[in-house]
């Protein structure tokens, strides 16, 4: 239990990071060839590991790697996209929507009951929300929310990250960690490998490598560590419990976002905070 304590720490400081290092990779380029880059050399990354895990006893999982594989290549187009048109301190707090999209899962196909504290963590993050963009009032502030794309993006990207988790979950209980990390990478570049190649663009993205080699070993590293040390967290610690908990990398962003990108920050801490009470509320 206590190696899953350590994972879990791990990977809220190293999602802290990751939208910093995601937003100066993806500034001025294409955002399908930088998620490219970040699982291709996150796949490299892994690989060596790879000869430390357990066999899986049979290979039935593939099937739910390449769903999840699509889930998360769309997930993260729209993430580096949001992260490349908007403030990192403004479009960073949006990914916590996740959680209620989590809620809305639990409840609609698990049969998991909406109780009041829920309801009240759903009003916090709504609220929340509003201290990001603020107006002369929350529902002005909300509408400026609605209407900036790169905040779209971002609450879109959130949908989809609810999805991949909810199949993360059935998934790492079954097979080693590492091994669904790897196959999950590997899918995903084979998606994107395809799609690039097919639209004529994969020149770009290995030209976008040389001219940004370091920082797209970075993303890739702190992209695929990051995720592997949840997917060995959520082995001993609740999906329920484990998510929520990332949350914390938030502060981490907000903070790196005012010394990194110069942004004003102040107003964006509150809302992040109340937004993180909301979702520990949800998730209870």
């Amino acid at each position: 239990m206590l190696l899953a304590h350590l994972a879990l720490i791990g990977r809220i400081l190293l999602i802290g990071y990751e939208r910093i290092i995601f937003k100066q990779l993806g500034e001025n380029s294409g955002s399908v060839e930088t998620v490219f880059l970040i699982f291709s050399t996150g796949t490299v990354l892994l690989l060596p590991f790879l000869f430390f895990a357990e066999a899986p006893p049979d290979y039935g999982f593939l099937y739910f790697s390449c769903f999840a594989g699509l889930v998360y290549t769309l997930q993260t187009v729209l993430y580096i996209k949001s992260l490349s048109l908007g403030e990192a301190s403004l479009v960073t707090p949006l990914y916590y929507f996740n959680v209620f999209f989590l809620l809305v899962l639990t409840t609609v196909f698990l049969g998991e009951p909406l109780t009041i504290v829920k309801i009240a963590g759903i009003l916090l993050l709504v609220y929340g929300s509003t201290f990001l963009n603020r107006q002369q009032n929350i529902f002005h502030s909300l509408k400026a929310l609605a209407r900036d794309k790169a905040c779209r993006f971002m609450i879109a990207s959130s949908v989809l990250v609810a999805v991949g988790r909810t199949v993360d979950g059935f998934v790492v209980r079954r097979i080693h960690p590492l091994v669904y990390t790897f196959s999950l990478c590997l899918v995903t570049c084979l998606f994107l490998f395809v799609y690039l190649a097919a639209t004529g663009r994969l020149g770009k993205a290995f030209l976008m490598f040389k001219e940004k080699r370091g920082r797209a070993v970075t993303a890739g590293a702190v992209d695929c560590y990051s995720y592997l040390l949840l997917m060995f967290a959520i082995t001993r610690i609740e999906v329920s419990v484990a998510e929520p908990s990332t949350m914390l990398g938030l502060i981490v962003t907000v903070v790196l976002a005012h010394f990194v990108f110069r942004e004003r920050i102040r107003e964006r801490l509150v809302g992040a905070a109340i937004m993180i009470a909301g979702a520990w509320l949800l998730l209870g």
